[in-house]
């Protein structure tokens, strides 16, 4: 067939961008795809994360009511216990849930493990993280399972259990803050307590304060019998220093050679008194059952005074069987290794020059070696039986611990200990294990040497070969009672003695001085006299001594609507006083002389002495005064002259003075008046 000639046409759009776009696809393939799935034959698998091995372990759980007991509690729990008694409360929550237990990882709080729990589950429900040691429960839920969680957590912080509770008892708070239909308000309510708390001293503060110092007596808690015993110590101390200090006055006051009754009184007294209450503090010490923390002291006591020296070695088996002969690098899922960390330290492993045993595992206080590397490394070692050099890193910090079991380190021990300082800044975590290993090059099989005991375990024997304290008893006594009862105590008993002497010395002559100088307190008593007066002047009638009242509280009131000062305003009271008691007693009494210790005590009834500032004459003086021994009769002191507290007997020049307030003479308005402006 002939062809058709055409006319050349234009090429469309989509023609011009199909070259280029086709071009560029291929260019990713080549450098994108091409590489990745060469690079799959060659690239080891990355770690499983700690989310996906808890995952796989909830796989193995009933169905929506999965729960996971890290083994690192095995020292602290029963763990098949603890599980069962976890489920039960978070059964009452009726939504599936999945839970790990286990202890406070730090990595697993700040990397969002429970979300990336979540994702890997994938089931609906409620995902929590509950740890030992703390109350804050970390949880997320799926789409359709409405929890309070955040209101649940505040209640916790602020009105839940303590930190040292155990796991089953946070569970039930946690659960029951969740079904609290009110747990938002409950929240509000404790936060706003602890603020308040925290804003200064109330009752329930004060009742808590209490409660941390009866805690503190407590024979479980840590220092509970040493705290008992100095108390008890402190009190009886106290009680026999405040009594041979009064048996010894009571001595010296009689004056005998020998002590007198009295004074054997209470020293005995004294004796018995601090020996029933150490007595007493010490039944409340021995005699109360074991409690939670005494007997996981006991168990450690326990476990570290033979191998393999952890509480329990479930984790240890499972490292252990984590081992053979290809394998002897075991990483924990909860602490996994990078690819290049991993490869380099099963390379150090393998070059080593004697079997090296490796353990990259997260280590916590509350596990069954107490946190303690070389605790484990020695229980690796002695449940293990295999002769060589068995390593723990912690995979959380890089520490490391060391036990050798029939192996010549060809070093001293204590060369073997690698310290974080002696390490670059951002080394991975297998740095100080690469170190110690690099240090063990001239190491060698040696069965018949000793195996290494760890230094904890040298620590406890030590202790028990010096024969320290270690029963309630001895702790209440050693620690306690016989330093407060024989050095504290008597101080503070001799000290709270001369303080009370001293208050008791000191008080009345305080209060006298306080009654000597009045003060501002001399104006309205001066105002309250001449009131008085003059209401005993109205009701007097035709009495027989009105004139004469009449002339003493007229000079009164004249200088009272002066400028008086306050010796002025002592000689207005004493001559209203006296116009009142012209009114109200027989005639010719109320002339009698005033106190010329102080005028404000009323009418004399003797003559004394006054040291110092009746000039070696006798001055009248009251009833009061006279009953005083003369050198603690205080004179009366005003403010005069511009001076304060002047002994109102040395201002002689003054009328009132050295007229004895009228009684010597007779005192006008005028005369008064006159001394006033001329001052």
């Amino acid at each position: 067939m002939p062809e058709v000639p055409t006319k050349p046409s234009e090429p469309s759009l989509s023609a011009l961008l199909a070259a280029p776009l086709m071009t560029l696809a291929l260019v990713l393939v080549f450098l994108v795809g091409w590489p990745t799935a060469a690079m799959a034959d060659t690239e080891p698998a990355s770690p499983a994360s700690p989310a996906a091995h808890v995952a796989d372990l909830m796989a193995e759980q009933p169905e929506g009511r999965a729960v996971v007991v890290n083994d690192l509690l095995a020292g602290e729990y029963d763990l098949e216990r603890l599980e069962e008694e976890v489920r039960a409360e978070f059964d009452r929550l009726d939504v599936p849930y999945h839970v790990f237990v286990g202890t406070d990882l730090v990595n697993l709080r700040q990397r969002g493990f429970v979300a990336a729990l979540q994702d890997r589950v994938g089931e609906a429900g409620l995902y929590a993280y509950l740890s030992e040691g703390s109350v804050i429960v970390d949880a997320s839920t799926t789409a359709g399972v409405d929890l309070p969680m955040d209101e649940a957590n505040t209640v916790m912080v602020y009105d839940g259990p303590e930190y040292s509770d155990p796991l089953p008892v946070v569970a039930k708070a946690y659960v029951d803050a969740l079904l609290d239909p009110e747990v938002a308000e409950h929240a509000e309510r404790a936060r706003q307590a602890s603020y308040d708390e925290d804003g200064g001293s109330t009752s329930e503060d004060r009742a808590s304060k209490w409660r941390e110092f009866v805690d503190d007596m407590d024979p479980d808690s840590v220092n509970g019998p040493e705290n008992a015993g100095t108390l008890a110590g402190m009190l009886g101390g106290t009680v026999l220093g405040v009594g041979g200090a009064w048996a010894v006055l009571v001595w010296r006051r009689r004056g005998t050679g020998r002590p007198p009754v009295g004074s054997l009184w209470w020293a005995g007294g004294s004796v018995a008194v601090a020996g029933a209450i150490a007595v007493t503090g010490l039944l409340l010490t021995v005699l109360p059952e074991a409690g939670p923390r005494e007997r996981a002291s006991e168990a450690l006591d326990e476990a570290l005074s033979s191998p393999p020296y952890v509480l329990a070695t479930d984790r240890v088996d499972r490292v252990v069987d984590g081992w053979d002969d290809d394998t002897r690098v075991f990483v924990d899922p909860l602490t996994p290794l990078n690819p290049e960390a991993g490869e380099e330290l099963a390379d150090a492993v393998a070059d080593a020059s004697v079997p090296v045993y490796t353990a990259v595992v997260p280590l916590d206080r509350d596990d069954e070696s107490e946190g303690d590397a070389e605790v484990l490394a020695h229980a690796l070692a002695h449940t293990s039986g295999r002769g060589g050099v068995y390593v723990v890193v912690d995979g959380l910090h890089g520490g490391v611990g060391t036990a050798l079991l029939g192996v010549d380190a060809g070093v001293q021990v204590w060369d073997l200990n690698v310290s974080m300082s002696e390490l670059p800044e951002g080394a991975p975590v297998t740095a100080a294990a690469l170190e110690l290993l690099d240090r063990l090059g001239e190491a060698r099989s040696a069965p018949g040497v000793a195996p290494t005991v760890p230094l904890a375990a040298e620590f406890h024997a030590d202790a028990a070969d010096d024969g320290e304290p270690s029963t309630r008893a001895e702790r209440y006594h050693a620690e306690g009672l016989w330093p407060g009862l024989l050095i504290l105590g008597p101080m503070m008993g001799a000290l709270l003695w001369f303080v009370c002497a001293g208050v008791a010395l000191l008080l009345p002559w305080s209060v006298r001085w306080t009654r000597a100088t009045p003060g501002r307190r001399l104006r309205p008593m001066a105002r309250r006299a001449a009131d008085r007066a003059v209401a005993a002047l109205d009701a007097a009638g035709d009495h027989p001594e009105a004139d004469r009242a009449v002339r003493d509280l007229d000079t009164a009131l004249v200088v009272l609507g002066e400028s008086p000062d306050e010796l002025d305003l002592v000689g207005v009271i004493v001559l209203a006083r006296r116009a009142a008691r012209r009114l109200e007693e027989a005639e010719g009494r109320a002339d009698g002389p005033v106190c010329m210790a102080d005028p404000l005590h009323g009418p004399a009834e003797g003559r004394g002495r006054l040291p110092r500032w009746d000039g070696g004459n006798p001055l009248p003086l009251c009833r009061g005064c006279l009953r005083r021994r003369p050198e603690r009769r205080v004179p009366l002191r005003v403010r005069a002259g511009g001076r304060r507290f002047v002994p109102h007997l040395t201002l002689r020049e003054r009328t009132w003075v050295s007229s004895r307030y009228g009684t010597k003479r007779r005192l006008t308005g005028e005369s008064l008046l006159e001394e006033s402006r001329a001052r």
